[in-house]
């Protein structure tokens, strides 16, 4: 079944994804420009790794923080704005927005927002929920703030039990499409498959004609 889930959040969602236009799963694009994203940093297992692939193969990216790890390691936000790249709000401790009341919800955004924006010296203007999980109070909330709420077009599963580097990055140079958003993960469980997947991607689509953007 786990092997299922890469398709079925990839495919399984792209029939909905117009009852939702405030929520952005893609980006309106005719040329090969896609979009790198990742979730769950800044991590010292892995962010300055991920910084230093991107800036080898000269693509930029977006990377949804949590503000606890962002108070953590400063200096790991701060690399993350100096190398170009974007940043988002990922919430302050990935609860599950299902799972828990609304007021605490806009505590946890709202927190993170401060901290970001603190650190990064400019406004945070995308926020992905955890999970996947958006809510009305949620959707608001960005509505209020300014802030775009970011999905998915393409996700490989890298933080799956049963996920390698050579499956995600063949998942991914399947199924990208001009204008993807794509969701990989910085954090501790994807150590071993992201960063060698992330290489894979960035030394085997720019040659066809791809690149690789910040939203």
């Amino acid at each position: 079944m786990r092997l299922l889930v890469p398709y079925l959040a990839t495919h399984g969602l792209r029939p909905f994804q117009g009852f939702f236009p405030d929520l952005l799963w893609r980006v309106e694009a005719q040329s090969r420009t896609a979009y790198l994203t990742f979730d769950d940093g800044p991590t010292t297992e892995m962010t300055r790794t991920l910084l230093d692939l991107l800036a080898t193969y000269e693509a930029r990216a977006t990377h949804f923080l949590l503000g606890s790890h962002a108070r953590q390691h400063p200096d790991l936000v701060r690399a993350i704005v100096e190398a170009g790249h974007q940043i988002g709000n990922h919430t302050f401790t990935h609860p599950d927005p299902w799972r828990v009341s609304s007021d605490s919800l806009r505590r946890e955004v709202k927190r993170t927002t401060s901290v970001l924006e603190d650190l990064a010296g400019r406004p945070v203007r995308a926020l992905r929920p955890p999970y996947g999980h958006p809510t009305g109070a949620l959707r608001r909330w960005c509505a209020e703030h300014r802030q775009r709420m970011v999905m998915w077009d393409v996700m490989p599963g890298d933080y799956l039990q049963t996920a390698t580097a050579r499956r995600v990055s063949r998942f991914i140079l399947r199924h990208i499409r001009p204008g993807s958003v794509i969701v990989l993960h910085d954090n501790p469980t994807c150590e071993e498959v992201t960063p060698q997947a992330l290489r894979t991607i960035l030394e085997t689509l720019p040659p066809r004609g791809w690149s690789f953007d910040a939203l």
